[in-house]
């Protein structure tokens, strides 16, 4: 069994429903304006749908210098397939938000309490979320191995989210280990599946239950997928935790959009991903529950007479039936039942109930 822990006010467990993390990332550029509308349409679902749980998930990219200067270069798609490449220094640099500008950003969402988590690049900006109120920190799949952040990201009293991307079970175990040793042991290990967007095949969703067995840790999808039949599958395999990007222009070109969905139809997915995890239920079926949201109700069958029955007939084939509804002796009661005698009359087309009938008629 997975560990269970919190996320804000969220419990991370089998028994309540995945967390989803709305990501806006650096998805808005330098629009803090873009930025604000946003966050007030993800905090306005989040109060629409207050059964299913959601955390506002973002990153702190406020120094251009993580990035060295140089001819490196990008490459991204859109979702019809145009491909773009991009100086890798430049993207960076026309993404980079000021941690003032940031603190904006985070009290709005502390002001209407809803909780956020971010991805952090560096000592600044972990510092810097800690302090703003976040709920969690995150190590994107490009800094697992990154010993040194994920051990400053560990000791600072919040849950992690490990991004194992492209990495090795040894990476991973590595990642984990380290962020343990510092003294986090509320972590979330989160599968990113290979490409942007990531097609189904390269999806390998099954690493899921791997990581659950191996480590015994919640575990998630961040899901790259232009659709959104990834995070419904990665629910039944375990996961409890899904992030998935949400942007107002989802087929732009710019780096990591291909793979949001439109902001506007994030209210019913929460919907779906909701009730993607009631469908997953208990282990066993409880028949003595009652059914909802049916009109009718399963019915079984009962024993019937065929033709008049009196007294001394025996239970067999040529003098009963079958039919629905179950009104006396069920049918599954059959081999208990075949050839005892009636003791009393059963008109043809009625039900033989246990009073009709003996196994041993005086």
């Amino acid at each position: 069994m997975a560990r269970s822990f919190s996320i804000g006010p969220y419990l991370l467990s089998s028994e309540t429903p995945p967390v989803f993390l709305a990501e806006i990332g650096g998805f808005f550029g330098q629009d803090l304006a873009l930025a604000r509308q946003m966050i007030s349409s993800i905090i306005a679902v989040c109060k629409a749908v207050p059964h299913q749980p959601m955390v506002l998930k973002t990153e702190i990219l406020h120094d251009a210098n993580i990035c060295l200067p140089g001819d490196t270069l990008e490459t991204y798609a859109a979702k019809d397939g145009r491909v773009q490449q991009e100086n890798y220094r430049a993207l960076i640099e026309r993404k980079v938000v000021s941690l003032d500008q940031y603190g904006e950003l985070f009290k709005l969402c502390r002001d209407q309490g809803m909780p956020f988590c971010v991805s952090v690049y560096d000592f600044a900006g972990a510092d810097f979320a800690v302090h703003a109120g976040a709920a969690a920190l995150k190590i994107a799949s490009s800094n697992i191995v990154h010993i040194p952040l994920i051990r400053h990201c560990a000791g600072k009293g919040l849950p992690l989210i490990i991004d194992s991307g492209r990495s090795t079970i040894a990476e991973v175990h590595r990642a984990v280990e380290t962020a343990q040793a510092s003294g986090c042991q509320n972590i979330v290990l989160e599968h990113s599946p290979d490409g942007h967007p990531a097609l189904p095949k390269a999806h390998n969703l099954r690493v899921l239950q791997t990581y659950t067995q191996a480590f015994g840790l919640p575990v998630g999808l961040s899901c790259h997928h232009t659709g959104l039949e990834m995070l419904y599958l990665s629910i039944a395999l375990g996961a409890t935790v899904l992030e998935k990007g949400v942007h107002v222009a989802p087929d732009d070109l710019d780096i990591d959009i291909s793979h949001t969905m439109d902001l506007k139809d994030l209210q019913s997915v929460l919907e779906s991903v909701y009730a993607s995890w009631q469908a997953l239920g208990k282990p066993a079926r409880d028949l003595k529950t009652p059914i909802e949201g049916v009109l009718g109700t399963s019915q079984r069958q009962c024993l019937i007479a065929k033709k008049q029955l009196v007294p001394g007939d025996a239970i067999g084939y040529d003098v009963v039936g079958f039919a629905f509804p179950r009104l006396g002796i069920g049918v599954e009661h059959w081999d208990l039942v075949q050839g005892w005698r009636l003791t009393r009359d059963v008109a043809p087309g009625q039900p033989i109930r246990w009073e009709d009938v003996s196994p041993n008629p005086l």
